[in-house]
């Protein structure tokens, strides 16, 4: 018998080797992620509207929340105070998150905004049951703090109301005492303090959120495209001055490649507005360094004379834009001061 020892690991050790459980989740996500794949098979996120009979239509494609990237905890609170229920969702995927904006709450009638101050246990009443009468409909709500993994929620409740101009409240405490809050005014926002005979309402405090990032893009309508760096057809970095590069006129900044059937097609056109003498017409080929040169062949073959230029370094991409979320053809209409006036997606209108 050939006797052996043992030395025991210290933690430093073990988190060291490469089947270390931190190292090891560190370098799955980052090889995992590089790769494009998924924790849950590309899965889409879902979104339900309650149809009122019982039942739930799938808005998910067309609501904008059905991101791929594995939402994971989600919080459901009014962000802006408008009085529906906006979702701001934790994704996996990439370590992103995502707020989404409803936008229903006109086209679904008033609301009513509910708090609670219990005067006996915890005094935000986690656990009380509220039930809106509404009409000769009722619906109910518990009051939680928590819901679903890794998620919280807001000390607050909201209720749809639709068209009716007021709606009878009632409450079970955790306590196990409850109140009836009779007329309160749809579209108000109250705090319902047990044991109290009235409401008491509370001033909105409004904070608008901000149209969404066209797909593709990170900068907005009514902002300056900044300046940004560019190569010519011979590999020259050129800065572009923005304001300069319209001298005095609307630009069409059209971004294309050579790849890119609806782009090649549109040059003809994009030729055409260009000798109307009304608009400066100029695009950047978003294609990698190699194929440079089938790009600028296209543009003569198609009788481009119009001012064109190239990706600065071939794959660094453009700094106000996502070239891998970008839908090509992609025309940014911009002032003579270079603000952003609008963005066409797809080809351009013909010139007649």
């Amino acid at each position: 018998m050939v006797a052996s020892s043992i030395k025991a690991k210290s933690s430093d050790d073990l988190m060291s080797e490469d089947v270390g459980n931190a190292r090891y989740l560190s370098r799955h996500n980052n090889q995992m992620f590089k790769e494009g794949r998924s924790f849950s098979g590309n899965e889409r996120d879902k979104v339900w509207i309650n149809k009122g009979d019982g039942t739930f239509a799938d808005l998910s494609q067309f609501s904008g929340a059905d991101s791929p990237n594995d939402g994971r905890a989600v919080v459901a609170a009014d962000f802006d105070d408008d009085g529906d229920v906006d979702l701001f969702v934790h994704e996996l995927q990439r370590e992103r998150h995502a707020l989404y904006r409803n936008e229903l709450n006109q086209d679904f009638g008033s609301f009513v905004k509910v708090r609670l101050r219990a005067t006996t246990g915890q005094y935000e009443g986690i656990g009380a049951l509220v039930t809106a009468v509404v009409g000769g409909s009722k619906t109910a709500q518990v009051l939680s703090r928590g819901a679903g993994i890794a998620s919280c929620q807001v000390p607050e409740l909201i209720f749809g109301v639709g068209q009716v101009e007021k709606v009878n409240l009632m409450v079970k405490w955790p306590g196990g005492h409850s109140d009836l809050f009779e007329d309160v005014v749809a579209g108000s926002r109250v705090l319902l303090v047990e044991g109290a005979d009235k409401v008491k309402t509370f001033a909105a405090k409004p904070q608008p959120l901000p149209d969404p990032l066209l797909a593709g893009l990170t900068v907005r309508i009514g902002e300056k495209l900044p300046n940004f760096s560019v190569q010519d057809a011979q590999g020259n970095d050129v800065a572009f001055d923005v304001q300069a590069m319209a001298a005095g006129q609307t630009m069409y900044l059209n971004l294309w490649a050579s790849y890119c059937g609806p782009c090649v097609k549109e040059i003809p056109d994009l030729q055409a507005i260009q000798d109307a003498g009304k608009i400066t017409v100029i695009g950047i080929s978003v294609d990698i360094e190699s194929a440079k040169p089938k790009a600028a062949s296209i543009l003569d073959k198609r009788g481009a004379s119009y001012t064109a230029f190239y990706l600065a370094g071939g794959d660094e991409g453009l700094p106000w834009a996502d070239l891998e979320r970008l839908p090509i053809p992609t025309t940014l209409v911009l002032s003579s001061e270079g603000i952003v006036q609008r963005v066409i997606r797809g080809p351009v209108e013909k010139v007649e």
